[in-house]
C-alpha cells in the first residue's frame, strides 16, 4: 500500500500543509525554517509506527492521509487521536495497531548516528547496525549449507532449463563471494563442481548438484545482494579507504595502505552517507516508506547533489517509497520535479 499525498490542517495553530508524494518514488519537501517542515514528517512516522502518544503532544487539528487505491485515513483530535479510514463508501473506525499494519515507515531523523538502548545511554549506531549486518551474514551462511546439505527431493532436480538456472546460481554465488558470504560447501561423491567447470550432460548427478547449489544460492542471495550493493555505493564515494562485510564482525574499514580502522574513525559525512545506505539496504522493508530529515547532514556538495539519484536508484531496487525533507537546494539539484514546497 502506497500513499498518495499527505495533508496536517492547523499545524501549530497557523499552517496547513499539503504534500502530493511524487510518482517516481522520491519526494524532496523543502521550505523556510519555522513551517514546520521536519515536524510534519515525524508525524508521519509517529501516525503510522505506533507513536500516537507523543503524537498527541504535537499542536495539530488534523491530519488526512490518501492512498493509492483510493482509500483516505483521517487522523483527529477528540478526546485523544481517533483514526477513521474512508474505503469507498465505507467508515472504518480504527485503532493504533489496525494503522501501523497500513504502511511501514522507516524514519531517519537528524540525530539519527546514535541510539539510545537505555533512559540516557546512547550508542553509535553503526556499532549495532554492523553487528546486526555480521548477525545476518551468518544466518544466511548457515541456511545455505544447511540447504546444500539437504537431499533433493527426487534425482530429477526438476529444472526447466538447467544451464539458464546454473547461470543463475554462480551469479548469486559471486555476488556471495564478492559480500565475503561464501560459506565452504563439500562437494557430495560423485557430484561434479558445478561452481567451477560445466557438466559433460545433465545426467542425474549433475542434476542434483545443481539443486543443491541453485538452493543454497537462493539462501544467500538476498543477504548478500544487499551487503554487495551497500558496498558498490559506498566504495567509490571515499578517499582512500574501502568498505568490506565480514561475517565475524560486519562493516569493516581500510584504509589504502592496509590497515583497518574501527567505524568511528571516519568522517561524520561519512558516517551519515554510511548509515543512510545501510538502512534503506537493509532496515526498511521492502514496499515501504523511509523519510530522511536533512540527509545533507555533514556532506560536501558534491555527495548533496547526488543523494537524489543514489536514492532513487536504491528506492526502485527494494520499491522504497522515499521522503526527504531538506534546507539545501544542493540535494534537490537537477530534480525540482521531485520538490514539493511548504508554504505559509
Amino acid at each position: 500500500m502506497r500513499l498518495s499525498w499527505m495533508k496536517v490542517l492547523d499545524l501549530y495553530g497557523r499552517f496547513n500543509h499539503h504534500v502530493e508524494l511524487k510518482e517516481e518514488g522520491l519526494t524532496i519537501i523543502h521550505s523556510p525554517n519555522g513551517l514546520g517542515k521536519s515536524t510534519m514528517v515525524r508525524m508521519v512516522c509517529l501516525a503510522f509506527g505506533g507513536g500516537w502518544e507523543e503524537l498527541e503532544l504535537v499542536p495539530f487539528a488534523r491530519m488526512e492521509f490518501g492512498f493509492e487505491e483510493g482509500r483516505k485515513l483521517v487522523l483527529t483530535r477528540d478526546e485523544g487521536l481517533r483514526a477513521t479510514l474512508l474505503d469507498g463508501g465505507d467508515l472504518v473506525k480504527m485503532d493504533q495497531e489496525e494503522v501501523k499494519e497500513m504502511l511501514s515507515v522507516t524514519y531517519l531523523g537528524p540525530q539519527r548516528l546514535f541510539l539510545e538502548q537505555d533512559i540516557g545511554c546512547f550508542v553509535s549506531a553503526l556499532d549495532i547496525h554492523s553487528e546486526s549486518l555480521a548477525a545476518a551474514c551468518r544466518h544466511a551462511m548457515a541456511k545455505a549449507k544447511e540447504e546444500w546439505e539437504r537431499e533433493p527431493v527426487d534425482d530429477g532436480a526438476q529444472a526447466d532449463d538447467p544451464d539458464k538456472t546454473l547461470s543463475e546460481a554462480r551469479g548469486r554465488m559471486r555476488i556471495a563471494e564478492k559480500a565475503g558470504m561464501l560459506p565452504r560447501l563439500e562437494r557430495h561423491r560423485g557430484e561434479p563442481d558445478l561452481l567451477n567447470a560445466d557438466p559433460e550432460g545433465w545426467g542425474p548427478e549433475a542434476l542434483r548438484a545443481l539443486d543443491r547449489l541453485r538452493r543454497a544460492a537462493d539462501a544467500l542471495h538476498p543477504t548478500a545482494e544487499s551487503a554487495s550493493a551497500l558496498v558498490d555505493i559506498f566504495n567509490p564515494m571515499v578517499f582512500r579507504k574501502s568498505l568490506s562485510i565480514d561475517p565475524r564482525f560486519g562493516m569493516v574499514i581500510t584504509l589504502e595502505e592496509g590497515r583497518t580502522i574501527p567505524l568511528e574513525m571516519l568522517s561524520s559525512g561519512e558516517k551519515h552517507l554510511l548509515l543512510l545506505l545501510y538502512v534503506m539496504l537493509f532496515e526498511a522493508d521492502s514496499g515501504g516508506m523511509v523519510i530522511i530529515d536533512e540527509p545533507e547532514i555533514s556532506m560536501h556538495v558534491t555527495w548533496q547533489q547526488r543523494l537524489a539519484s543514489l536514492f532513487l536508484s536504491i528506492g526502485r531496487a527494494r520499491g522504497l517509497q522515499l521522503v526527504m525533507a531538506t534546507h539545501s537546494p544542493q540535494v534537490v539539484h537537477d530534480r525540482w520535479d521531485l520538490t514539493e514546497e511548504l508554504v505559509v
